[in-house]
């Protein structure tokens, strides 16, 4: 009835109006008749409710303010068919008709300036605002006017507060039996519609069971003692409770509608609990009786309705979130500390290889962790967890096909009101794809770092043949001299012990030569050992000793006596070496020969590392290039690559260190690296 654009009645709305404008005049006249005839049951009183005044009601809380005079005008003439027709008064029968559009419009106007809608009693908010508008606040301001209606119809002013009552009463139990199951009803299909047999078939046994025991408990059997009536009308409690936990909101008003039917027709058709002294009285304890009944029941059947509602948003919540995380391979996880409870989405199942009808538990996923990386992980589990700090983690599992695949965690502790932490919550990712992509860039890196050791070693080769053939030469020359000895017959002991001390010398020079040679050719993994940075740095100028002389370049140096040791690959951190010194080198070309020169120092760092500083006289860095020389394939040589500098940075981020480079303030640059101590 409500329209959504404009408000102004035209088209589609229009015709909607004017059906609604038959059905609400058709619906109050019955409404009437049905009230009349239950009325009628006992001559003296009122109807124990007034549908009619239900029905205005829904057709005004269904329609914009602006619309409601239309229904007020359909229900006019069919307020009149109806109470002429038992002979009302024209006095009476106008009262009757303001109250009851009073009661209706001023239930409608408080709801909706509550904003109390669809679903009416689809949260304990909605179902309190309606209880207490239209049970309470309404008709108990709007019963003032209606007592009237019963005194201009012969009553006294002396029982005002009685026909008060009774208006309030009628109205008040109409609003809590009729009102919840029409708004219900008129708010989506009815749920015996749509819902599966089993579905129907269970309410509808609800329906006759309670009805049947409403009969036996609301019956005034003689024999049966007067203490026992308070038991009797508890009975059927049971039978509404389960209606409004199977059914909700929608339970909880069909169950009260068939408890104030069967009471109803007790009541005014034969004995029943309710006999304090007239009918009057008596239909007026009912009503009271009914109306605190169905207070707590609607309440409880709309708790239901919010509960359930949020369980199944949570569900809904919780299944969206799990396909997003695992498209996005993770799987989210959240652990109680407090309880030790486990909640995990089913893609932590598939990550760690277990079965889906397998009970999921932290301990259960931790058991799949591969034996190398079980007491690690598991002890940063426990760690995390009993300090309720962050978890950042990697490991591998143990899959049921004996492949294994890399996982990592990540959690962060939840705290609750009091500061204290009450749960971890996280997520595990597969990071299989991204440690094979690793380890084929670091074997990559290796090859390209191998190459440019070759390459390096090329350009050396003319001083590495010369620091070969300096002791070869030397050799051949003392095993001549030693055989002209002997062949002249002269036995100098002393002398050819001698000359075998220097054959012994330079062949350890040779080998020396020959086995750094080796090394800096050979592909292998990477091998972390302790080493001395001086003496590393000092075999490193021996090999390019022959270099520095051709290119009359001195080099001095400044090492620290103390010098910790550090640890590291000595193969690849002697490649950094030979790449820095020949750069120095290489940017001295265009320097007099006179002032080429490489000075060289070692110290220990503030953390108890070693810092290597290697400065030339050359050219220097371009200033507005410092930032890029380590960017692959950048070079200031005519004949560079540009790889060298971005494999030696790679080399020292994996062996923990650093690596930069910095113009000298007079001539030249400075490459200095840093690598941390030993225990790091």
């Amino acid at each position: 009835m409500r329209d959504g654009q404009s408000g102004e009645l035209s088209g589609n709305n229009l015709a909607k109006t004017v059906r609604s404008f038959f059905i609400v005049a058709i619906a109050y006249y019955l409404g009437a008749e049905i009230a009349f005839l239950v009325g009628t049951l006992s001559d003296k009183i009122f109807a124990p409710f007034w549908p009619p005044n239900v029905v205005l009601f829904c057709a005004l809380v269904l329609s914009p303010p602006r619309q409601w005079w239309i229904y007020i005008l359909a229900v006019l003439p069919a307020h009149v068919a109806a109470e002429l027709q038992v002979g009302m008064p024209i006095a009476q029968l106008f009262v009757a008709f303001v109250t009851n559009c009073l009661v209706a419009a001023i239930n409608a106007f408080a709801l909706q300036w509550l904003k109390v809608g669809c679903p009416w009693f689809g949260n304990i908010r909605n179902a309190t605002a309606y209880v207490f508008v239209t049970a309470f606040l309404g008709p108990g301001l709007c019963a003032f006017g209606g007592a009237f209606v019963q005194i201009l119809g012969g009553g006294s002013i002396d029982d005002y507060g009685l026909y008060w009552a009774r208006w309030y009463a009628s109205n008040a139990l109409g609003s809590l039996t009729l009102g919840p199951l029409a708004l219900i009803c008129l708010e989506k299909i009815p749920f015996s519609i749509v819902s599966p047999v089993r579905r129907r078939l269970e309410a509808l046994l609800i329906a006759i069971v309670l009805a049947l025991t409403c009969i036996v408990a609301f019956e005034q059997v003689p024999t049966i003692a007067t203490g026992y009536v308070p038991a009797l009308l508890y009975l059927p409690l049971p039978i509404i409770v389960w209606a409004a936990v199977r059914f909700g909101a929608k339970g909880a008003s069909g169950a009260i509608m068939v408890v104030s039917l069967v009471l109803i027709w007790r009541t005014l058709n034969g004995p029943s609990p309710f006999v304090v002294g007239s009918a009057e009285a008596n239909v007026f304890a009912m009503q009271l009786f009914l109306i605190g009944l169905s207070t707590p029941i609607l309440l409880l059947g709309s708790a239901i309705e919010e509960t359930r509602h949020a369980e199944t948003v949570t569900r809904d919540r919780e299944a969206r979130i799990s396909v997003a995380a695992a498209s996005s391979s993770v799987g989210l996880w959240q652990y109680e500390i407090a309880t030790g409870a486990f909640w995990a989405t089913d893609y932590c199942r598939k990550l760690f290889d277990l079965p889906a009808d397998a009970p999921l538990s932290l301990d259960r996923l931790l058991r799949r962790i591969h034996p190398n990386d079980f007491k690690a992980a598991s002890a940063a589990f426990g760690s995390a967890i009993m300090r309720a700090a962050p978890l950042e983690i990697e490991f591998r599992v143990q899959g049921m096909d004996d492949g294994v695949h890399w996982i990592s965690a990540r959690a962060q502790p939840i705290f609750g009101e009091s500061g204290e932490p009450t749960a971890m919550t996280g997520a595990f990712g597969d990071t299989t794809s991204r440690k094979m992509a690793e380890a084929d860039a670091d074997m990559q890196r290796q090859e390209i770092a191998h190459l440019m050791r070759v390459s390096m070693l090329g350009e050396l080769s003319g001083g590495l043949a010369h620091e070969l053939t300096q002791p070869l030469t030397a050799i051949l020359s003392n095993a001549q001299a030693g055989k002209i000895l002997l062949a002249g017959g002269k036995k100098n002991l002393e002398e050819i012990g001698n000359i075998f001390d220097d054959i012994i010398t330079e062949d350890g020079r040779a080998g020396e030569v020959i086995h750094r040679l080796r090394g800096l050719l050979k592909k292998g993994e990477i091998k972390y050992e302790a080493i001395d940075m001086n003496e590393l740095i000092g075999s490193t100028l021996r090999l390019l000793h022959s270099e520095l002389i051709d290119r009359r370049i001195s080099v001095s140096d400044d090492k620290a006596v103390d010098l910790p040791l550090t640890k590291g690959d000595p193969i690849q951190l002697q490649q950094i070496l030979l790449n820095l010194f020949m750069n120095a080198m290489d940017a001295m070309d265009g320097v007099v020969p006179t002032r080429r020169a490489i000075s060289v120092s070692t110290a220990m760092t503030q953390e108890g590392g070693v810092e290597v500083r290697i400065s030339d006289c050359g050219t220097g860095l371009p200033p507005s290039q410092e930032q890029h020389v380590f960017q692959p394939f950048f070079t200031t040589k005519k004949r560079g690559l540009g790889l060298g500098l971005p494999i030696c940075a790679s080399i020292m981020k994996l062996h923990g260190g650093s690596l930069s480079l910095q113009n000298n303030v007079s001539d030249g640059a400075t490459a200095i690296f840093r690598l941390p101590p030993v225990g790091a």
